[in-house]
């Protein structure tokens, strides 16, 4: 079985890579990486150390690596000829990959071949429904040929990796848990599973938002306050107690709205968020702030993890002081080298953060929760000054 991936970064090779050789596929990379693709294309392997395992070295053979800026043509075969095509590209980059996969999806449309599963597996609310506008908007195929040509679900994932270099290799660093929930009503066949290890789901709006709002929430919205606090690895930040517990408690408001909405058990959703607690405090493992808290204005999005979850919370009554906390935080973010960041700080500059809450936030002036995000906005940046 052939699988072409778009992304040979991170989760790409560390997580979803993972799972399709486990599952049996020899797998083409799609990458922009010139130096990996050719490492890859040299060695045809590389190596994953699992973390909890005292770092056990796991191979990850039949790989190879194709550049979609060199070598379109080769990438448009590739396709042609896939059994299963995946993503972990970000969300954000969806428009950089979508003009060589649609040229892909034409040619093997135009071939005659059977239709194929396109999995995206990205940290974004729906990603399939984001990848098949992108495709869309190429004008490469129209929507009755790219429903004809391919399966588009949505996805959650969720796994700990890390860049390592070990034994002379660039290689990963992963976590031994993780979760890949993909939408099974939009398989190809929604009774096959393409991917050994993953979870199939009917209602994947549970998991999304499970995800979503309490484990990418809580992650980034202890990173903004960790960076308020001084903090540049999140792991010198959780070894604080107090810091472990607020974290927690800001995961259990989020959490407070999924048990509500989706009907998971609480004592599932407490062993949940504590499991994830512990991952992220993994001795010798080392994530920085910057990582997780990149790209603020994508974060405030309406839909994304921290204003979601405390919109939710509001309309059901429920308690989010904690995260309007969070929120309050990233717009004081200000790492050197993110543009988003950098606009955020420009915008309140110009504008004021009044303006600047509703403007990415989408949350209505005067409201509860815009007042409430104005006053820990305030709190914190007093706290700058007199520091």
């Amino acid at each position: 079985m052939k699988a072409v991936h778009f992304g040979a970064g991170k989760i790409g090779r560390g997580f979803i890579a993972d799972l399709l050789h486990n599952t049996g596929y020899e797998i083409t990379f799609v990458d922009v990486n010139e130096k990996l693709n050719a490492e890859m294309n040299q060695y045809h392997n590389y190596y994953l150390y699992v973390i909890q395992e005292d770092y056990r070295r796991k191979e990850i053979d039949k790989v190879s690596a194709l550049s979609p800026i060199t070598q379109p043509e080769e990438v448009t075969q590739a396709i042609t000829d896939a059994d299963l095509v995946t993503t972990a590209v970000i969300a954000d980059n969806f428009p950089k990959i979508a003009n060589n996969l649609a040229a892909g999806l034409k040619a093997r449309l135009d071939a005659g071949k059977e239709r194929v599963n396109v999995i995206p597996c990205e940290n974004a609310f729906y990603c399939g429904v984001m990848l098949k506008k992108e495709l869309l908007k190429t004008g490469i195929l129209t929507e009755e040929e790219l429903d004809k040509i391919a399966g588009i679900p949505s996805t959650a994932v969720d796994r700990m990796v890390f860049a390592a270099d070990r034994d002379g290799r660039d290689g990963i660093d992963v976590g031994n848990t993780f979760e890949l929930v993909i939408e099974k009503e939009q398989l190809v066949d929604p009774d096959a599973e393409p991917i050994k290890d993953a979870e199939y789901a009917d209602n994947l709006d549970k998991y999304l938002e499970r995800k979503l709002c309490v484990v990418n929430g809580g992650h980034t919205m202890s990173a903004y306050i960790a960076r308020q606090m001084g903090y540049d690895i999140i792991q010198d930040y959780f070894m604080v107690p107090e810091n472990k517990q607020l974290t927690r408690d800001i995961m259990l408001q989020a959490g407070a709205f999924i048990e509500k909405k989706h009907g998971f058990a609480h004592e599932d959703m407490v062993d949940y968020i504590d499991a994830t607690i512990g991952r992220w405090s993994t001795p010798g493992v080392k994530d920085t702030v910057e990582r997780i808290a990149k790209a603020p204005i994508r974060k405030l999005d309406p839909e994304d993890r921290m204003v979601k979850p405390a919109v939710q919370c509001e309309e059901y009554g429920l308690a989010n002081d904690l995260i309007l906390k969070g929120i309050a935080a990233a717009f004081l973010y200000d790492m050197d080298g993110d543009e988003q960041a950098a606009q955020i700080q420009a915008y309140i500059s110009e504008n004021g953060i009044e303006k600047a809450v509703s403007h990415y936030t989408g949350i209505e002036a005067g409201s509860r929760i815009y007042n409430e995000i104005l006053k820990y906005y305030n709190e914190y940046a007093a706290q700058k000054t007199n520091k």
